[in-house]
């Protein structure tokens, strides 16, 4: 998960040069709160999946 905050960090201050440590934390907090949130619905889908496979 480190890898892909970073590579988004990465793109949005090349975008927002301008950024204080303050603004930059900030949006590193919500890009990580937001792919953990992603995270946790894929594994929810591949738990669900996984589960269909073995009734099957």
């Amino acid at each position: 998960m480190k890898q892909v905050v970073d590579r988004v960090m990465k793109a949005f201050a090349q975008k927002h040069k301008a950024m204080t440590p303050e603004q930059e934390r900030k949006v590193r907090d919500e890009v990580s709160d937001f792919v953990a949130e992603l995270l946790a619905r894929r594994a929810a889908q591949l738990t669900r999946f996984s589960g269909v496979e073995r009734q099957g």
